[in-house]
């Protein structure tokens, strides 16, 4: 199977997901019926779903127009701290 990438959008920021099997799939087919559905999602649920999950990933910031100044500066810092939060989980665990 050749491996395919598919985005989610958490505000600003876009989760690139790299699925490699078949389980991949159904797993993130899982996850998108779950988002669908309406089911509560932070940016921290995205990191830990997707390391529980060993899917390899991807994040980029975006900064929307559509948003206002104020919005865009909070949501790159909640950005920013997720990074650094979630380099540190791999690092000390």
């Amino acid at each position: 199977m050749e491996n395919r990438i598919v985005a989610v959008r958490y505000y600003n920021v876009w989760f690139y997901l790299q699925l490699q099997s078949e389980l991949d799939i159904a797993k993130f087919l899982y996850l998108s019926k779950r988002i669908d559905a309406g089911e509560n999602f932070v940016m921290k649920d995205l990191y830990r779903w997707c390391t529980v999950q060993k899917i390899k990933y991807k994040t980029k910031f975006i900064y929307r127009k559509d948003f206002p100044v104020k919005a865009n500066l909070w949501n790159f810092y909640s950005y920013v701290r997720s990074k650094i939060e979630n380099n540190i989980c791999k690092i000390t665990f």
